[in-house]
């Protein structure tokens, strides 16, 4: 993927050198900076939500969370550890705030949990499907963005989210299902 993208930048910075170059400079220092602010952005986000999470565990609700989740967690995944149940309910409530990528470290902690040789298993495919394709109540990081963006109605897109994070959650756990059987 990593030779697509620079082969990508390379064509598009010698067609602009070519077709415009007093701008090829403006163009690369512009985008600089708007990646700078979107990532400052980003990590404003994140923080806010990595603190939460941090906060939730210390609390005891983490816990209190992955009881909540504890019948779904048994029909998707099946008999797993409780440590491996606290990660995915915490990942599954990221999934469901919108902020996918403070989803990562509690999936990938989850997946430590649940794989123990070189073949995946039910489980492992099942976090992977889900983390992938998570219902999102609230896709706070896309709204972030947009907010920050200047869009006028940041909110818009809640129910055509939901309905796409649904339909391909739901196509996704029946493909595990049907690949892998029901949870044992």
């Amino acid at each position: 993927m990593n030779v697509v993208w620079t082969v990508v930048t390379a064509v598009a910075l010698i067609a602009l050198t070519v077709i415009e170059p007093q701008s090829v400079l403006t163009v690369c220092l512009d985008s600089c900076s708007q990646a700078v602010t979107t990532a400052l952005g980003l990590c404003g986000i994140y923080c806010l939500w990595l603190g939460i999470f941090e906060v939730a565990d210390r609390c005891k609700l983490v816990e209190s969370l992955s009881k909540c989740f504890h019948a779904l967690n048994k029909f998707l995944y099946g008999n797993i550890s409780k440590v491996a149940e606290q990660y995915i309910s915490l990942n599954f409530a990221s999934n469901l705030l919108g902020v996918g990528n403070a989803a990562t470290p509690s999936a990938i902690a989850a997946i430590h949990e649940t794989e123990r040789t070189e073949k995946l298993s039910r489980s492992g495919a099942m976090l992977f499907v889900v983390n992938a394709t998570g219902i999102q109540l609230i896709p706070s990081t896309v709204m972030g963005l947009r907010a920050q963006l200047g869009s006028v109605n940041p909110s818009d897109i809640l129910l055509p989210n939901l309905i796409a994070t649904a339909v391909t959650s739901v196509v996704g756990v029946a493909l595990v299902f049907c690949a892998y059987g029901r949870a044992k």
